[in-house]
């Protein structure tokens, strides 16, 4: 009974996203392959018993998610594992774990409790004051990480909800004027390197040997596959070195380069329609909350498929952000498939 109402292509269409960054891993580091298959497998088992929890239970018992999350992100703050220059990692037994990508996912449950707690409107200044520390919390805890790639996901994923939620225009006036204003003083607050992305983003011949190297190879990558690629394991820019972290944040240029426009092509139409599905099932909703809680991953995948994305192409700041389902990396893996269990659950009943 339970395996009937569960929703078919949101089964299958993980699994396609995830084949390809398989294959990809697979082409250009077969270790790493067998981790991300590990962890898929594990990714999936969460996703089908979080399936099964009714939806009812996320918006009742959102503080057992939002609570230790804070807790998690405090002691990541202070006692967190330095890599790639911030401390956004925690060991947990055996494991390394990102408590940032988790924080996705608690945000998204704490967000869409909040807007539909009582019969107060959304615009009410109580309400307004109680979403916006609640995000803030988790968005600021974040980034003294410092991690300014998924606190801004974090940030997005709050703005898109609320909108989505009828929140007044005059907020989002409102916020975009102290946005401005405090932009100067956050340029001050960003590491060096983060400064430098920004700069050779906007000329990238500042740099092409230090921070706009990786651009730089990874818009050779994906010219170099011209229509058709290269072929599996023919990949040069991965293969000899020249094209940095190509199992992260550039294994959508690793992609490309082996399998050509036509192959990035069906890899686009699959994640839109992944994409345009989750926002069919936000609307088809019977719920206000089902329909925030599958609108809020719906912001998370768009936010870092168009950035990361970009980022390959040169058309964006490199930030950090991974391609979810196709990136190596356990907990990305691993939320990605928690975010879309709840979906399951919402879209089910």
């Amino acid at each position: 009974m339970f395996a009937r109402k569960l929703n078919k292509p949101l089964l299958i269409l993980p699994i396609l996203l995830f084949s390809i960054g398989y294959i990809t891993l697979k082409s250009t580091h077969k270790e790493l392959a067998v981790h991300q298959l590990f962890y898929f497998i594990l990714g999936y088992i969460f996703y089908i018993l979080i399936s099964a929890v009714p939806s009812e239970f996320f918006s009742k018992y959102w503080k057992v998610f939002y609570i230790p999350t804070i807790v998690i992100l405090l002691i990541t703050v202070l006692l967190g594992i330095e890599k790639y220059g911030s401390s956004s990692w925690i060991k947990i037994g055996i494991f390394v774990v990102q408590p940032s990508e988790f924080a996705k996912i608690s945000l998204i449950l704490t967000l869409a409790a909040l807007i539909c707690t009582n019969t107060e409107s959304i615009n009410s200044t109580r309400k307004m004051l109680n979403i916006s520390f609640s995000s803030l919390i988790v968005i600021i805890m974040v980034l003294v990480q410092p991690d300014l790639g998924s606190a801004l996901i974090l940030f997005i994923v709050a703005i898109g909800m609320l909108f989505y939620s009828g929140l007044s225009k005059y907020f989002f006036i409102g916020a975009f004027i102290v946005l401005g204003v405090l932009s100067s003083p956050f340029w001050h607050l960003l590491q060096d390197y983060q400064k430098k992305r920004v700069l050779v983003f906007l000329n990238p011949s500042l740099d092409i040997l230090g921070a706009g190297y990786n651009v730089t190879q990874s818009v050779i990558a994906i010219g170099s596959g011209r229509l058709m690629g290269k072929g599996f394991e023919m990949g040069t820019q991965s293969h000899l070195g020249y094209l940095p972290v190509f199992w992260t944040d550039f294994i959508f240029a690793s992609f490309a380069e082996e399998w050509g426009f036509i192959g990035t092509l069906i890899f686009n139409l699959i994640y839109i329609s992944f994409l345009i599905y989750l926002l069919y099932l936000s609307n088809r909703a019977n719920s206000t909350f089902k329909s925030i809680v599958i609108i809020g991953v719906f912001f998370v995948f768009l936010f870092q498929y168009m950035v990361n994305v970009g980022m390959n192409m040169g058309m964006l700041p490199v930030t950090g952000i991974t391609l979810p389902f196709v990136s190596y990396g356990g907990s990305s893996l691993l939320s990605s498939l928690i975010l879309l269990g709840l979906v399951q659950s919402m879209s089910k009943e």
